[in-house]
């Protein structure tokens, strides 16, 4: 752990930092789009400065800022040829597609990517958080959007930048079905990589494990509501609930060892501490609601993912639940997008709140993001859970003592 001394002096050296990611823009100033640039750069400074003289610093602080992928856009856009635009919204479908840059004149559009290789390609494979894009879902984007917008009748050139690399199965991929260009380095992947990191996750010693789950649980209850205390016999669900509820980890399916490093990660945690009783005595004497997204969201991610119990499943816990609608209004709706609160998720927690429900959920860094904004939610927190199924063709059997 460092100490707050430690820790107040790399919020010092992050504001400094940004502050020079805006000197170096002072050499682009003339594009189109750098003045938004660098207004998001001092909100990523103000936010850290007031955190910083407040006293009360936490590694998440430093960790949750946007100063690494706005420096990695700095850094593309410095050494981008003839650039037009940065941070250029484009119209696509009913919204707008943001472009992190325009350069070659137009001709070319680059989306500058600052997660982690190994990250990238987890979720890719789907084991992505609720509401998290992966590159192809951005690719796919990008494509589409760019044939509505030609520059000199042809549609711009897409260059996807990894500022930290990527894997290179998954950039042959972008390669191969999307004709993406690639730009950072391409790791090579080791054949059994999966299998050493789970290795590596095996060989802690019990007390360090029992240890590592005791914080994050601590770190869970610790944004909990207080449910018993209070007057509440609503319950929203939403679609990490759900899908906690019916997938097979849950439902006696927990002693596999997946390819995925993730959901092996998860069925060690259902092994340790079983959500499906935690939740079933949740939801006792309470009324279960879904909002009209979070219902639309979690069918079709069982209708595409899910295995065949999971489906079966899903549907008998769907006539235990009472759709309502949408309800897009309240002080959860004044919550500022961006980082992790993503507007799916925000909809669904304000849909309960509008309610007077609590909202049941393993979002925690949407929780997390919105106190940052001053704003408590009506929640109780619980561990996330995938779903499985279909993955436990891949997956070795372990025997439980």
């Amino acid at each position: 752990m460092e100490s707050n001394d430690d820790l107040i002096k790399c919020f010092d050296e992050k504001i400094k930092w940004g502050w020079n990611i805006i000197e170096e823009l002072k050499l682009v100033e003339k594009v189109e789009g750098v003045d938004k640039l660098i207004r998001k750069i001092r909100q990523e400074i103000k936010f850290l400065k007031k955190v910083r003289f407040t006293g009360n610093v936490k590694n998440e602080h430093l960790q949750s800022t946007n100063l690494i992928h706005l420096n990695a856009i700095v850094k593309r856009l410095l050494s981008a040829n003839t650039p037009v635009h940065v941070l250029k919204p484009f119209k696509y479908l009913n919204s707008k597609l943001e472009v992190d840059i325009v350069c070659d004149n137009g001709s070319s559009w680059v989306k500058v990517i600052a997660r982690n290789a190994k990250a990238l390609t987890l979720i890719s494979d789907g084991n992505a958080e609720y509401g998290q894009k992966s590159v192809f879902d951005q690719a796919d984007s990008y494509i589409k959007c760019a044939k509505n917008h030609p520059y000199m009748y042809k549609h711009p050139n897409i260059i996807f930048h990894f500022a930290c690399g990527i894997e290179k199965p998954l950039a042959d991929k972008l390669e191969g079905m999307f004709g993406i260009i690639i730009e950072g380095e391409k790791i090579e992947v080791v054949k059994n990589e999966d299998n050493n990191c789970d290795k590596l996750v095996h060989s802690q010693s019990e007390s360090e494990s029992k240890e590592s789950f005791d914080i994050n649980y601590c770190d869970l209850l610790e944004l909990n509501t207080n449910i018993n205390s209070m007057n509440v016999s609503i319950l929203n669900l939403d679609v990490s609930s759900l899908l906690a509820y019916v997938t097979n980890m849950t439902n006696g399916h927990a002693n596999f060892k997946f390819i995925e490093p993730l959901l092996t990660m998860q069925t060690e945690w259902e092994r340790r501490c079983p959500i499906k009783p935690v939740l079933d005595e949740l939801f006792k004497n309470k009324e279960l609601i879904i909002c009209q997204t979070a219902y639309d969201n979690f069918t079709n991610i069982v209708n595409v993912i899910g295995g065949p119990n999971e489906k079966k499943r899903s549907i008998e816990l769907m006539y235990r639940i009472k759709i309502v609608d949408d309800t897009p209004k309240g002080r959860i709706m004044k919550l500022k997008l961006g980082g992790k609160i993503k507007a799916r998720s925000r909809l669904i927690f304000a849909s309960g709140d509008n309610l007077k429900s609590i909202t049941v959920s393993a979002n925690e860094g949407f929780v997390r993001a919105a106190r940052m904004q001053g704003i408590e939610c009506m929640v109780f927190i619980h561990e996330p859970r995938s779903l499985s199924e279909m993955k436990e063709i891949n997956a070795t059997k372990i025997k439980l003592s």
